[in-house]
């Protein structure tokens, strides 16, 4: 670490000088010491407030040690504290996360700039230790980068269409998801409605997809391993975000250290019990093994992982970065990143619907025009109102408050700034999609913002809900998807209200989730002839 070697050089200089100074002036003991003590903060000072942050963008005045951490304590929204440091600083800022800096380019042409122009520059992934201990290594997809990235990129982009990410069969299979959630809810809130919590039940729905593609796997909508399961992400989410971690990063023997590494346990468990859900589905894969796979299609992600290999080991090839931990690993990614966002974005939309009842009914009105029992991917450009909707959601949920991080891949020099390889640096979308300049009133709740006088839906270039550039979300296609069905089917076919004391507030982990809520849910009558039957 730059900050640690350099407090090094400064202990090493300014205790030369102490020696000098008893030595040379004849300094008493007491005074010599005052000196000494008085050279060192003051020239740590300079580096830490001034020297070590000449080549970076300005931002806010670090504490020293501690950095812009003390600005986030008590902090009810990160997103206005961000915009406030946009508007003092301009469009890219830098921030310090204790003696590392993390630069953010918070407006459109300079993200564009950076992140897609120079995108070999700005695009690798921060490696540290705890995302080296969850991976165990670098493995998976999120966390690594150059060939092996590339490679594990290009398969799982390829599989997943062979699946029909994209096509109709991809919904197909939501569809049945679908079908199946309304199938339970409506047995769950009975004729009159009930207060029922949802999140859980959205998480199996989403959570069946992904399981479906990754491992020909569903599940009930009871089945309390899958609500455990979701659980489990939901716990991982929030554990890595405590203020701790930062302490085990920069000083990995702190968990290792009884008392405070309490959260460092818990992290290692919630993982322990991930990776023992997916070893169990890759050793039923193994035993289930049978050499004609080889030339048929795979049934599913796991499955064509392994052909693959067998495919490569056959023809005499090298199976490049292919291997049993990487396996694993891509599909505990995947895994997370196919149920995290989605859900986390769906609790949004029902709690925001509930909390806006005249835009539920404007929803409603427009679904209900189609006249059919289910709502298609075919029917999307007859709804923008509802696809506008399904935009404002994305935009007021914000559920990426601080972008997943990336590293300068090498010494660079750009718009006067001098980058050096490791240096953090993140194209921060959730500024841009707060942004009073670009979307007026940003904490209104207000589709019609992504409708033109035409009514017809409005593109606007900052609205970037799955990032910008090389590591743009790469499950996009899966995503929209998902959200528009479960959607507009649900709000098709339910009324959801909630109590006036259920709130809107953030909690803060890898992605922003609302508060545990619970809504009343009530069937609609519908005759499917745009006619309510009540």
């Amino acid at each position: 670490m730059p900050s640690l070697r350099n407090a090094i050089l400064l202990t090493i200089a300014t205790t030369f000088l102490y020696f000098r100074i008893m030595r040379t002036l004849n300094f008493d003991n007491y005074m010599a010491t005052y000196i000494y003590f008085l050279t060192c903060i003051t020239l740590y000072a300079i580096y830490e407030l001034n020297y070590k942050r000449r080549r970076l963008p300005n931002g806010p005045v670090p504490w020293l040690v501690a950095g812009n951490m003390p600005s986030f304590i008590n902090v009810n929204n990160v997103d206005v504290l961000f915009q406030s440091w946009k508007q003092q600083y301009g469009g890219i800022f830098t921030v310090w996360i204790g003696p590392i800096p993390l630069v953010m380019v918070s407006d459109l042409p300079t993200i564009k700039k950076y992140f897609i122009q120079h995108a070999d520059s700005f695009s690798n992934r921060w490696r540290n230790f705890v995302t080296d201990s969850i991976m165990e290594g670098s493995n998976g997809i999120v966390q690594i980068d150059g060939n092996k990235w590339r490679e594990q990129r290009r398969f799982a982009l390829h599989t997943l269409r062979d699946f029909g990410v994209g096509k109709p069969l991809m919904e197909q299979m939501i569809t049945l998801e679908v079908t199946s959630l309304m199938n339970h809810m409506e047995k769950s809130c009975g004729l009159d409605g009930k207060e029922l919590h949802l999140c859980p039940s959205i998480a199996v729905c989403v959570g069946n997809i992904i399981n479906n593609m990754l491992f020909g796997l569903r599940f009930n909508q009871d089945n309390s391993y899958m609500h455990r399961l979701h659980q489990l992400l939901d716990d991982q989410s929030h554990t890595v975000m405590q203020p701790i971690m930062g302490a085990y990063i920069a000083f990995p023997v702190t968990s290792k250290i009884p008392i405070i590494n309490g959260e460092w346990n818990r992290l290692m468990g919630i993982k322990n019990e991930l990776l023992e859900f997916l070893e169990t589905q890759i050793e039923g894969h193994r035993m289930n093994w049978k050499d004609e796979m080889i030339e048929q299609e795979p049934e599913d992600l796991t499955y064509a992982y392994m052909i693959e290999v067998e495919k490569r080991k056959r023809n005499g090839e090298d199976v490049g970065f292919f291997d049993d931990q990487q396996l694993k690993m891509l599909l505990l990614d995947l895994f997370f990143a196919g149920m995290e966002t989605t859900v986390t974005t769906l609790k949004w939309a029902f709690l925001l619907m509930a909390k806006n009842q005249k835009v539920q009914k404007n929803v409603q009105a427009e679904l209900d025009s189609i006249g059919q029992p289910m709502i298609e991917i075919q029917h999307r450009t007859r709804l923008p109102y509802v696809q506008a909707t399904i935009n404002e959601i994305q935009r007021i949920a914000n559920i990426l408050p601080i972008n997943l991080l990336r590293t300068v891949a090498e010494d660079i020099e750009i718009d006067g700034y001098n980058f050096k390889k490791g240096d953090l640096i993140i194209p921060q979308i959730s500024i841009l999609m707060n942004d009073p300049e670009i979307f007026e009133n940003p904490e209104e709740f207000n589709p019609s913002r992504f409708l033109d006088e035409d009514n017809n839906v409005k593109k606007i270039d900052e609205f970037l809900p799955f990032s910008i550039g090389r590591r743009q979300c790469l499950g996009e296609s899966l995503a929209r998807a998902e959200l528009y069905l479960v959607f507009a089917n649900l709000i098709q076919n339910f009324n959801f209200e909630v109590a006036d004391d259920v709130t809107t507030e953030r909690v803060l982990g890898l992605t922003v989730s609302p508060v545990e809520y619970s809504c009343k849910i009530t069937r609609r009558g519908l005759d499917h002839n745009q006619n309510s039957v009540k």
